[in-house]
């Protein structure tokens, strides 16, 4: 066991897979201190990549309620037309409407649906609004997160619709920018407040176009200032000495 002689933040590149406390895990593991406070300003579902910031050490810690009220931007790909219960692709698909270009029926994407239906439907949802969370989240009702209670299968839909519903929070849209569209699958980046879920943004995006929307990568690039471009891959910490030099 040993002790060691810094504090401070780190900027860390999680891959896709693991959990966002798998990453703390991982440099507990090196640092080899049974004591020792971490902890990080913001979760990254499994399936997302991208951007966290690790704090060690007591004082470190104590500015992560600060870090966590920083803007966020991601880069986002989702599916048109598939709605699943968790809004990702871990979910269970709940609709499914195909991209049909002959005859168009009532489960089906309009095939001339362009970039620009896309932009204004940005433009509808406006530059701040009320977003419902997903029920699969870490939000909490009375102490249990509510990806728990959803897993548990132990309370019904219209219950965890109306405890989500309680947890709607005004969020800020600063800017969202379309990269491309290939039906049914459309890629964006988007600059927005603390508390925005990028899964819940992408599906009302689609709502504007009466269709739902399933988010298939997610990468965080930039929470305040510090960029995704400056950090460091997670498997590449090996040492005490590799996580002590990245320390700010």
């Amino acid at each position: 066991m040993q002790e060691i002689n810094f504090s401070g933040l780190i900027k860390i590149n999680k891959p896709v897979g693991i959990t966002s406390y798998d990453c703390i895990r991982h440099i507990k593991r090196i640092l080899n201190i049974k004591k020792i406070k971490i902890g990080h300003a913001g979760t990254l579902d499994p399936f997302a990549s991208g951007l966290m910031l690790i704090c060690i050490g007591r004082e470190a810690t104590k500015t992560i309620d600060q870090l966590m009220t920083q803007d966020k931007e991601y880069l986002v790909k989702a599916k048109l037309g598939e709605l699943t219960d968790t809004l990702d692709l871990t979910g269970k698909v709940l609709e499914s409407k195909i991209l049909e270009s002959k005859i168009l029926e009532p489960k089906t994407i309009n095939p001339s649906l362009t970039k620009q239906d896309i932009e204004k439907a940005i433009k509808e949802l406006g530059t701040s609004y009320i977003q419902t969370p997903p029920i699969y989240s870490a939000l909490k009702h009375q102490g249990k997160p509510l990806y728990e209670l959803a897993r548990e299968q132990k309370m019904e839909p219209h219950e965890l619709e109306e405890i989500v519903q309680k947890k709607s929070r005004l969020v800020e849209i600063y800017k969202i920018e379309v990269l491309n569209v290939e039906l049914p699958f459309f890629t964006f980046k988007a600059h927005v407040s603390k508390g925005t879920y990028i899964r819940s943004l992408a599906e009302d995006i689609a709502q504007k176009l009466d269709l739902h929307a399933t988010t298939y990568e997610l990468e965080r690039t930039k929470i305040g200032e510090y960029k995704l471009e400056d950090a460091t891959k997670l498997y590449d910490l090996k040492t005490v000495e590799d996580i002590k030099n990245l320390v700010v």
